[in-house]
């Protein structure tokens, strides 16, 4: 029976795992065909030596953030560095590829399961969310105000943007009490309240729940000291990573057009992803914010554009290594 229980363990994980390269391997298909082979070609043989450089730069990203998992998840279990960045980069490819940029979250949390305790998995994936949403919302707040500051822009909509913007740090902020406190033990009692949940539910999950919920409430501690570190460094890449693609459009880089393709410019990408692939939404954002920031809308087509190869890029190789670090777990049962 104990043999029987070890092979039946990881399969359910593996089939999730089967499922989500088909969705992800369909839904890079799709963005592919939507962008054409002539829209591939001008992009990348257009860019030149940036594109390359762009490329690097998001590699070095998804390093730094498996570097910030790896910070929360190792003092709970030992796990190799190249484990926790398959984890990533697999998740990684998910989010880009579905809407809601979160489905990737259940692939890195099922593949580091596959190593360490579900209470460690979870916990990890969870706290370095927290860590890089504080972190992303921190500088995407500086950049909105310096663009405040370098533009008079039309009607309500400064005053638009701090609202959004300050909402988003409130949330963040929010959720680091929230998981001081014990976030699923609170969503837990909340549900009970309000009577979606049933008291005997409600004790059953928070028993089963209650490893993960103390492991949460270390956020705080060295080591979201140094996970903060690697989220401080994956998202200055990715900034990185938007103005070297500003550079290869060949605009004028002025003071407004920088901060605010990395401050609101993130917004618009964030609110392109509850859309699949971000189609539409990303183009007329970025044509709207261009005109605003003295470019030329156009030139926000183009960098969409750009960007949208960026995605095939990183999620063509988040889902080669989802493959890859399957057949090689596969194996081991």
């Amino acid at each position: 029976m104990q043999s029987a229980t070890v092979v039946l363990v990881p399969r359910p994980r593996h089939w999730l795992h089967v499922i989500a390269l088909i969705v992800g391997g369909v839904a890079l298909a799709i963005l592919i065909d939507r962008l054409g082979r002539d829209g591939l070609e001008r992009v990348i043989v257009g860019t030149g030596r940036w594109f390359l450089v762009i490329a690097v730069i998001d590699l070095m990203s998804v390093l730094c953030d498996a570097g910030g998992i790896s910070s929360f998840v190792l003092p709970l279990a030992p796990i190799s560095f190249g484990r926790v960045f398959a984890a990533q980069a697999s998740g990684l490819a998910i989010n880009r590829l579905t809407p809601g940029n979160s489905l990737g979250e259940p692939i890195k949390v099922t593949m580091l399961m596959a190593h360490v305790p579900e209470a460690a998995a979870v916990a990890a994936v969870v706290m370095f969310n927290v860590a890089s949403y504080l972190v992303a919302t921190s500088l995407i707040a500086v950049g909105v105000v310096i663009t405040l500051l370098s533009l008079d822009l039309p009607g309500n909509a400064g005053i638009l943007v701090l609202i959004v913007t300050a909402g988003m740090l409130s949330g963040v902020l929010g959720l680091v009490v929230l998981a001081r406190r014990g976030a699923l033990a609170t969503v837990l009692r909340v549900g009970h309240r309000i009577r979606v949940l049933s008291e005997a539910r409600a004790e059953r999950w928070g028993t089963r729940l209650a490893a993960i919920d103390s492991n949460i409430r270390r956020f705080g501690d060295a080591a979201t000291r140094r996970a903060l570190i690697f989220a401080l460094g994956s998202r200055l890449l990715n900034m990185s990573g938007a103005l070297v693609i500003l550079i290869a459009t060949d605009v004028d880089l002025t003071v407004a057009l920088v901060a605010g393709t990395l401050s609101v410019g993130i917004l618009i990408t964030w609110i392109s992803n509850i859309v699949p692939l971000g189609l539409g939404i990303a183009d007329s954002g970025n044509y709207a914010l261009h005109g605003l920031l003295g470019s030329t809308p156009g030139a926000g087509l183009e960098f969409a554009m750009i960007n949208r190869v960026r995605t095939v890029v990183l999620a063509s190789m988040g889902l080669a290594v989802m493959a890859i670090a399957n057949l090689v777990d596969r194996k081991r049962y």
